[in-house]
């Protein structure tokens, strides 16, 4: 299909379109045309293919511009009836035309109906406009569909407005309690690992303070979440650690931070939650108890096991596979330890950096924990450090996420991404080390590492 005659035959064929369906079918067959498959040189694809289709590396050809030029126009005089169809259309291409969002955003002033249409693109779209904003907001208004209104906060996520989080705030419970949905988890990940939510800190502290309900509890759920990001500003993460421990000496606080943690299973403050427990205020030591066993945190000191870095890598293998450990443990150390910034565990979250849901099929146990003691051991394909220098005179370093002939995206040690055209690169170099730094497990006892590795390999069971 992907041949001169092909589009054009397509293109000639539009001015005779005999109804408006076959108009929007020829159409659709132009979008499908606008990329073409990249041809796969080894280096790209790595162990995350990108499957959101309709190609796993859609690259330019010799008739895109000729295609562009027709879809473009199309957006300037395609009647009303039919346009949203046609922009739900390029939006399933992953063809992203900055006036394909503005079309659709006029045609909601005059038809409220298209909201969600126009919701479902800025949730896809790499950056909303901002007069996107108004209609993401109106859209978590009660009575909006929940996938609507999960969609819109993921949108919301992508932005930088005060606005934008107090109506995310407001819903964050509703979409909490839709156990089993993944727009709506997807949607509390968007919120809360938002890279503009810490220019933020201070609206979610004054909302926290309130103490006013649901609001307030999410307030410090996204606080915790920025008080143990380990990318973006230090101070955000210093001043929201300091809200956290501050308002901790509030009984009423006390309470609400813990349903903020049992709610989004924080596992940054296991040890106040375990002293909790005793709190001579009896409404905290019972929330204390139940997150406690929502988070099936252990006893303080009931494990006995030497730490990891006391001992040599060999006699941790050893020691691991001598060792009884618990799954449920082991997920508290893949969340405190903060391996969620740069790995997946399921197939319906953002793949980052290597995947681990089938983890435990690649390699043995003894193989996981060697390499995960020292990383540069075993450098996953597709996952290869790269030293990146722009011809602006910067350098960044990452593993690369998404490569095409216009434009590169790496993924650098704090979980951020970056976009560049290949055009902006002056020099690429690969690295021989891993962007996984050796000793990250180094404070953990060897029943929580094999308790973690007990998870990992929980994975591949489910």
């Amino acid at each position: 299909m992907h041949q001169p005659e092909v589009v054009q035959g397509l293109i000639d064929r539009l001015p005779k379109a005999g109804t408006p369906a076959a108009r929007s079918e020829l159409l659709a067959a132009l979008a499908r045309l606008y990329f073409q498959e990249g041809v796969w040189k080894g280096d790209s694809w790595g162990t995350r293919p990108d499957t959101r289709g309709p190609y796993y590396q859609p690259e330019a050809w010799s008739e895109r511009p000729k295609i562009e030029a027709v879809l473009r126009a199309e957006l300037k005089t395609g009647s009303p009836a039919t346009i949203a169809a046609f922009i739900t259309e390029l939006g399933r291409n992953r063809i992203e035309f900055n006036e394909a969002l503005q079309s659709l955003i006029a045609m909601v002033k005059s038809n409220p109906a298209l909201l969600p249409d126009l919701v479902s693109q800025l949730s896809s779209a790499t950056s909303i406009p901002a007069e996107g904003i108004p209609y993401l907001i109106s859209a978590l208004k009660e009575g909006s569909p929940d996938q609507t209104a999960a969609l819109a906060v993921i949108a919301l996520s992508k932005t930088d407005s005060k606005e934008g989080i107090l109506a995310s705030l407001a819903v964050l419970e509703k979409l909490n309690g839709l156990k089993g949905r993944g727009d709506a988890k997807k949607a509390i990940t968007a919120f809360l690992n938002a890279p503009k939510l810490e220019n933020h800190h201070q609206l979610l502290e004054e909302q926290a303070a309130r103490l006013d309900g649901a609001t307030s509890v999410w307030a410090d759920a996204g606080l915790l979440a920025l008080s143990a990001r380990k990318g973006g500003s230090p101070e955000s993460r210093e001043i929201s650690a300091k809200d956290i421990a501050s308002g901790w000496a509030d009984p009423k606080r006390r309470v609400q931070i813990l349903k903020a943690i049992e709610a989004t299973g924080f596992h940054g403050l296991d040890d106040r939650v375990r002293s909790a427990m005793e709190d001579p205020d009896a409404t905290v030591a019972e929330a204390a108890k139940r997150t406690a066993k929502i988070l099936k945190l252990e006893k303080k000191g009931e494990d006995k096991t030497p730490l990891v870095g006391t001992l040599k890598p060999d006699e941790v293998v050893a020691a691991i596979s001598k060792t009884t450990g618990d799954v449920n443990l082991g997920r508290q150390m893949f969340d405190r330890q903060t391996c969620t910034a740069c790995h997946a565990v399921s197939a319906d979250e953002a793949q980052k950096g290597p995947y681990l849901g089938n983890i435990a099929q690649t390699y043995s146990r003894a193989d996981l924990a060697m390499n995960i003691i020292d990383p540069g051991k075993t450098i996953a394909q597709g996952f290869a450090t790269e030293l990146f220098t722009l011809k602006d005179g910067t350098t960044h370093m990452g593993f690369v996420t998404f490569e095409s002939a216009d434009e590169v995206k790496a993924r650098n040690i704090a979980a951020q991404e970056f976009t560049w055209k290949t055009s902006d690169i002056a020099r690429r170099d690969k690295l021989p080390n891993s962007l996984m730094p050796p000793g990250l497990v180094n404070n953990l006892t060897v029943r929580e590492f094999a308790s973690l590795l007990d998870y990992l390999e929980s994975l591949t069971k489910k």
